[in-house]
């Protein structure tokens, strides 16, 4: 029963089952109530009848009866016995059958002991009953109705009807109803059937080619169709694969551009230790130059392995329960007042813009200091002595609060602008002995803003500047 396909033909099967038994046994119950009442009534009125003619034909006004008028009731008896298709007595006050249209009459027994004839002597006006006859085991209804001659029970129409009928029809529709349930419960075991069939067979086919794809035999490839949940799981498989190509195809990238970006300091480092080894360490000049370049390059290369590490944190860091919901102005503020003591600044000019309302975020404090201090650090690197930078933050109408790090260096060429954030992206040369950095802290500043759920840019013109902007979504909103 692991299998869906069973799952499904089991719970179809019970589906249709369970209702369609209780169904059957309420329609039957049902039809036999209806019918016992109408039999019921139907035997009522025929002992009302029975009574009146009774009353008309024996007792008449003076009460006495006649050997003629008896016989002649007697006959009329038996033919209404006849067409009604029911066995009519007349019952003395006391109990006692004085007529029976039955051949085999019983004139003269005591029925007095029957719970339903001892009602009416007793006053009541009917009671209904059913009872088995001990001879040929049928089932016969039987109504007592009241004869009443001038306030007093002058007699007891007793009218008695054999059940046959309604039985053989309750029988035949019981009949019926186990062949229409087999039917269709068959159809649905059927129906079930094809219809688990067919979606197995689709998951199946979906299974294999996950699994063939996970073994790496072969790209995802399934054709998908339809517009029920299956397609939708299978078009969520194919794009966690496409995802996950697109994944890979940039670890590869990011593999091969680590690879390429380590191998110059290590060639640098390389190079001048083959140099110093061959003979430059004998000259004191050449000895200082080539483990000054050693040094540069091993902090390099330091920093480029400490900042890669961080990087890959960030890719997979959620910062859940590690945000603080904090004034951002303040924080800003904060922030500016341990980085500034840390930056090269004094040849040009740096200013500020915070508003100076409330603006709550929600935020982990140090990874937006990071992305602070490396705007700032690129914006003073490249702006002049007569140069300024400036940090503004507001807040936007929708939301969002603004922070901007502008400067007025060279600008950025409008082909690189696509290409900022990328990793080791530097438009400096790579073979120089000066710190333009390693071209990660542009794209930790990316991922860090993305982390929080922010978005940053960059807007620049070649000798007019650079303006970096990243937003964050305001808290309580």
């Amino acid at each position: 029963m692991r299998s869906i396909r069973w799952k499904v033909i089991l719970v179809t099967f019970l589906v249709v089952a369970i209702p369609t038994f209780f169904l059957n046994r309420y329609t039957v119950r049902s039809f036999d109530r209806f019918t016992s009442k109408a039999l019921e009534e139907e035997m009522i009125s025929q002992a009302f009848m029975l009574g009146e003619q009774y009353k008309a034909m024996v007792l008449r006004n003076d009460g006495a009866a006649t050997a003629e008028r008896e016989k002649e009731f007697a006959g009329i008896l038996r033919g209404y016995s006849d067409r009604l298709q029911s066995r009519l007595q007349v019952l003395s006050p006391e109990g006692i059958v004085l007529f029976d249209s039955d051949p085999d009459s019983l004139a003269g027994a005591d029925f007095s002991g029957r719970e339903e004839i001892a009602n009416v002597i007793e006053g009541g006006g009917y009671k209904a009953a059913w009872r088995i006859t001990r001879n040929r085991g049928h089932v016969f209804y039987y109504v007592p109705v009241a004869i009443r001659e001038g306030g007093r029970l002058a007699g007891i129409a007793y009218v008695s009807h054999h059940t046959g009928q309604i039985t053989k029809a309750i029988k035949k529709m019981i009949g019926d109803q186990r062949l229409a349930m087999v039917t269709a419960l068959g159809f649905a075991a059927f129906m079930a059937a094809v219809v688990a069939q067919t979606m197995t067979r689709r998951l199946r086919r979906l299974t294999s080619a996950a699994m063939a794809y996970a073994r790496g035999n072969a790209p995802l490839a399934m054709t998908v169709r339809g517009r029920d949940e299956i397609s939708d799981l299978a078009r969520a498989v194919r794009h966690m694969a496409g995802e996950i190509e697109k994944r890979n195809a940039y670890n590869r990238d990011f593999i091969s551009t680590v690879t390429h970006e380590l191998k110059t300091p290590v060639t640098a480092i390389k190079g001048a230790a083959e140099v110093l080894e061959q003979g430059a360490a004998n000259n004191d000049s050449l000895r200082a130059k080539f483990l000054t370049n050693i040094q540069f390059e091993a902090d390099r290369l330091t920093r480029m392995v400490g900042e890669l590490g961080e990087l890959t944190k960030l890719d997979s860091e959620t910062l859940r329960g590690q945000k603080e919901k904090v004034d951002y102005g303040q924080c800003m503020r904060q922030i500016l007042d341990r980085l500034l003591p840390t930056f090269d600044y004094e040849h040009a000019a740096f200013i500020t813009s915070i508003a100076e309302e409330s603006i709550p975020v929600l935020i982990v404090p140090g990874r937006i200091e990071q992305v602070v201090s490396n705007l700032l650090e690129n914006a003073f690197r490249y702006t002049p002595a007569s140069g300024k930078v400036t940090l503004s933050v507001e807040r936007e109408n929708k939301g969002l609060v603004r922070t901007v790090v502008s400067d007025s260096g060279r600008g950025i060429q409008a082909v690189h602008l696509h290409r900022v954030f990328d990793r080791f992206f530097t438009t400096e040369p790579k073979n120089v002995t000066k710190d333009y950095g390693t071209g990660l802290g542009l794209a930790i500043a990316r991922s860090i803003v993305e982390n929080h759920q922010g978005t940053i840019r960059v807007e620049s013109e070649p000798g007019r500047g650079a303006r970096f902007v990243f937003t964050l979504p305001v808290e309580g909103r």
